[in-house]
C-alpha cells in the first residue's frame, strides 16, 4: 500500500564507522517491517566504537545504512523517498537565486528553532570541540571572524546540536554570552538531534566543515 507520509529519516550520525543511520518515522504493522528487517539492525550503544562517544542523535534501535534506504523504500512504497528529498536541494542549489532563497530560508529556520526552543546551557568551545563529531562553519565565518568576534558554527555533539554566535567583539554585550572562548565568548542554543534541523543545517553551511584555528 503507498502510504506519502511514511518515510526515512535521520536518527543519528556517526562519525566512526556508520555515517548517517536512518529510521522508519513511524511505527508500521509487524508484517510490513519482516519485510524490510534484513536490511535493518537493531543497535546498542555497546555498537559504536567508544560506545556513543562519537554519535549525535538516537544510536538505539532499529536503523539501516544510506545504502539500503532505497530498498527499504521500494518494498514499502514510499514515495517520499531520501532520494528525492536530495534532488529537490541539488535542483535549487543548481540555480544561483533558488539556492539563494533556500540557504536563507534555512537560516529564517533555524533561527526561529534554536533560540524559541533551545536551551543555553553554558559550556567551553573547547570541550565542544573535542567532544563534537561533526563542526560546519557556513561560508567559513567563523574561521575567518573568529578573532573579530564575528561568524557562526554548528556543532554536533552526543549531547545535541549546538547553534554558536561569535560574541566577542569589541562592542559586543558579552553579558549574552554563554559559552566561553579566548577570544571573549559566544551565544550557543543547543537542541536535541532531529531529522528537520539536520537537513536545514546541511542546507544552510552547504557541509562546509570548520578548518580554521583549533578550538581546544
Amino acid at each position: 500500500m503507498v502510504n506519502e507520509d511514511l518515510k526515512l529519516e535521520t536518527k543519528c550520525y556517526d562519525a566512526n564507522e556508520y555515517g548517517y543511520l536512518y529510521g522508519l518515522n513511524k511505527k508500521i504493522p509487524d508484517e510490513e517491517f519482516e519485510k524490510v528487517k534484513p536490511y535493518f539492525r537493531k543497535f546498542k550503544r555497546m555498537d559504536f566504537v567508544e560506545g556513543n562517544v562519537q554519535v549525535t542523535g538516537r544510536p538505539e534501535g532499529w536503523r539501516c545504512l544510506e545504502k539500503d534506504v532505497s530498498k527499504v523504500e521500494e518494498i514499502l512504497n514510499i514515495t517520499n523517498t531520501l532520494e528525492k528529498r536530495q534532488n529537490k536541494v541539488k535542483e535549487a542549489f543548481a540555480d544561483p537565486i533558488k539556492k539563494s532563497n533556500l540557504i536563507d530560508q534555512s537560516y529564517e529556520w533555524l533561527k526561529m528553532l534554536f533560540e524559541n526552543t533551545g536551551t543555553r546551557p553554558k559550556q567551553d568551545i573547547s570541550r565542544l570541540a573535542v567532544h563534537s563529531t561533526k563542526i560546519y562553519d557556513p561560508r567559513d565565518s567563523y574561521k575567518n571572524g573568529i578573532n573579530s568576534g564575528e561568524g557562526e558554527l554548528f556543532i554536533y555533539t552526543p549531547h545535541g546540536m549546538w547553534y554558536i554566535i561569535n560574541n566577542s567583539g569589541e562592542f559586543a554585550d558579552k553579558s549574552l554570552n554563554n559559552v566561553n572562548t579566548p577570544q571573549g565568548g559566544a551565544v550557543g542554543h543547543r537542541l536535541m538531534y532531529d531529522d528537520l534541523i539536520d537537513r536545514l543545517i546541511r542546507i544552510y553551511t552547504e557541509e562546509n566543515l570548520y578548518t580554521g584555528e583549533k578550538l581546544f
